[in-house]
């Protein structure tokens, strides 16, 4: 080719910084060469960056990890499967593919300060009709045999930009595996030593079940919040008490109206449905008479106390989160932290509103995620699969911090009345004849 890998690529501090004013002045193969240069790692070889730049592009043109629809959105003018095959021998390669992912993650940390949310949730690859994948699990009482990611996403609060950092992907038959706790916790350090233990961590509670974050409150060198709606122990007061006894013991000091928008026909519930005062029932029944989109009005209000964990004594803090709403009552729900200083509105009731919000930044995420398709992939070995995902993560930085494509505009939770035309649970003056 006769390329250059460290010559003609953009200045890292651009992509750090995030230039809005020419959105999209930077293509996917000037972002490919900026990754691949000596500004985030050692050479990567003629031939290692010909095949990430080809597979950036091509990830990004075709919309897809599928490398037939990458193969063919490169429009190399040779056979197809010839492309399709230098693709597949280079995707095997372990060592590039740490040296990329170390570069994106890198690049990513960079933008995380002392303030930045990286959230962390978990996905499947589901593959039910494989049987050849390395390290599938087996199809058991006929559920689909798959694959379980664990990503982490950085954010600031009010921020309608978001990172990519790193996603990890498993399996209970690879190697080494011990539980699914143990690979969260290699993420987080991971992500942790990259950013020079700057941002917290806030866990999804839609898609990390509690069980598998009780070890994490053992770690002391984490920055973390979660919600914990488990029958967990911890000591309070010199008693071992459980979480919510806890809660429920704790005055709640500081407080705020916030509002709470439920689309309509919405089922299920989560953690910020209930700390927003919806049991699931009552979240069915609201749903089911309503035709049209729902604000809710929540009285939102937060104490905090110290309590220590179980096992290794650990010092945290236990916020309790009580939320009332005429429809539903009121509603008790314990937040576990790291985070220290939180005796004054500002802080506590700020990290509150940080933990509320985070299902909007999801939401884009997944939106993006979705449109890539990460089950569709074709590969058949574990190591192309772990390379195949952080050749993604890239492409989906490039779409959301690079090109400017992507961003956090749904707020399902808010500190103002959501506008628009919907049912509300509260008197909203009319503007006109309040003037």
């Amino acid at each position: 080719m006769g390329e250059s890998i460290n010559n003609n690529f953009t200045p890292l501090e651009d992509l750090v910084l995030g230039d809005r004013s020419h959105p999209g002045k930077i293509s996917a193969d000037e972002f490919a060469k900026t990754l691949c240069s000596g500004q985030l790692g050692p050479d990567l070889g003629r031939v290692g960056f010909k095949f990430i730049r080809d597979m950036l592009v091509g990830i990004e043109r075709a919309q897809s990890v599928n490398l037939t629809a990458i193969t063919n959105a490169l429009c190399e003018g040779i056979r197809p499967h010839a492309t399709h095959k230098r693709l597949s021998r280079n995707l095997d390669n372990p060592e590039l593919s740490q040296n990329f992912s170390d570069r994106l993650l890198k690049l990513g940390a960079a933008q995380v300060g002392k303030d930045t949310r990286l959230i962390v949730h978990m996905y499947e690859l589901n593959k039910k009709y494989a049987r050849k994948v390395e390290y599938l699990p087996s199809v058991e009482n006929g559920e689909s045999a798959g694959f379980r990611v664990c990503g982490i996403v950085a954010n600031n609060l009010g921020s309608q930009k978001y990172v990519p950092l790193l996603a990890s992907v498993w399996s209970e038959d690879v190697p080494g595996y011990v539980s699914d706790t143990d690979e969260i916790k290699k993420v987080l350090y991971r992500v942790s030593a990259a950013t020079g233990n700057r941002g917290m961590f806030y866990f999804d509670d839609k898609s990390v079940n509690d069980d598998l974050l009780l070890p994490i409150l053992e770690e002391p060198n984490l920055n973390f919040v979660m919600w914990q709606r488990s029958d967990a122990s911890v000591v309070y007061r010199n008693k071992t008490c459980s979480l919510q006894e806890v809660a429920d013991s704790v005055e709640t000091v500081y407080g705020k109206m916030m509002f709470k928008l439920l689309p309509k026909g919405v089922s299920g519930t989560s953690i910020d449905a209930l700390s927003a005062g919806v049991e699931e029932t009552a979240l069915h029944n609201i749903a089911a008479r309503n035709v049209t989109d729902l604000d809710l009005d929540l009285f939102v209000h937060a104490g905090v106390t110290t309590i220590k964990s179980k096992e290794a004594g650990t010092s945290l803090r236990l916020i309790a989160l009580k939320t009332k709403n005429r429809l539903v009552g009121e509603v008790v729900v314990p937040l576990i932290t790291s985070a220290e200083d939180l005796r004054s509105r500002r802080a506590l009731m700020g990290l509150v509103e940080s933990c509320l919000t985070i299902q909007d930044t999801l939401q884009a995420h997944h939106t993006l995620l979705e449109r890539f398709d990460p089950a569709s992939f074709r590969v058949l070995t574990y190591s192309r699969l772990q390379f195949l995902m952080s050749l993604l993560q890239a492409v989906m930085y490039f779409e959301v911090s690079v090109a400017g494509g992507v961003s956090v505009e749904d707020h399902q939770i808010s500190s103002n009345p959501h506008d628009g035309d919907l049912d509300r649970t509260y008197y909203l003056p009319d503007k006109k004849s309040a003037l």
